[in-house]
C-alpha cells in the first residue's frame, strides 16, 4: 500500500510539470519592417508597450519575414520600438480601437506624402518638357 502511495504522488508531481497549451484564432496586429521595402530586418530586437506604460507588454526578435506580431488588450496607442545593432531602428505608433481593431498605423513622411510628391514631380516634368519644345518652335 505504501508503494501504491508513493506511485500516486509521483504520478501527480509528474502531471505538475507538464506545460498545456491551446491554439486559437485571434486578429493579431501585425507591423513589417524593411529598409527601402526590400531589404531584410529579420531577428531584430522590439519592444511593444501598452497604453500609458513604461513597461513592455512583449519583447522579442522580429520573425523571419521582419514582422513584429501582437494581440493588443486594451484600446489605445501602442508603440512599437525596433532597433537593429548598427542602430537603425524605428519607433511605430498603432492607435487600436475599443474592439481591437487597428484605427491607424503611423507612417514615416515619406510613406505619407511619397504619392504627392511623385505627382508633383510629373507634373513639373511635363510642364517644363513642354515648355522646351514650345521655346524650339519659336
Amino acid at each position: 500500500m505504501r508503494v501504491l502511495t508513493v506511485l500516486l504522488f509521483a504520478m501527480i508531481s509528474l502531471f505538475a510539470h507538464d506545460l498545456h497549451h491551446k491554439i486559437i484564432y485571434n486578429s493579431a496586429v501585425v507591423v513589417a519592417f524593411s529598409f527601402n521595402g526590400s531589404e531584410d530586418f529579420s531577428y531584430k530586437p522590439y519592444e511593444v508597450y501598452a497604453p500609458k506604460s513604461e513597461i513592455p507588454f512583449a519583447v522579442g526578435r522580429t520573425d523571419k519575414y521582419s514582422r513584429v506580431i501582437f494581440l493588443p488588450d486594451q484600446k489605445g496607442e501602442w508603440v512599437v520600438k525596433v532597433m537593429s545593432e548598427d542602430g537603425h531602428g524605428a519607433v511605430v505608433k498603432v492607435a487600436v480601437d475599443k474592439d481591437m481593431k487597428i484605427v491607424d498605423g503611423s507612417q514615416t513622411l515619406y510613406e505619407k506624402f511619397a504619392k504627392m510628391f511623385v505627382g508633383i514631380a510629373l507634373i513639373i516634368a511635363i510642364f517644363t518638357i513642354l515648355s522646351f519644345i514650345k521655346k524650339r518652335r519659336d
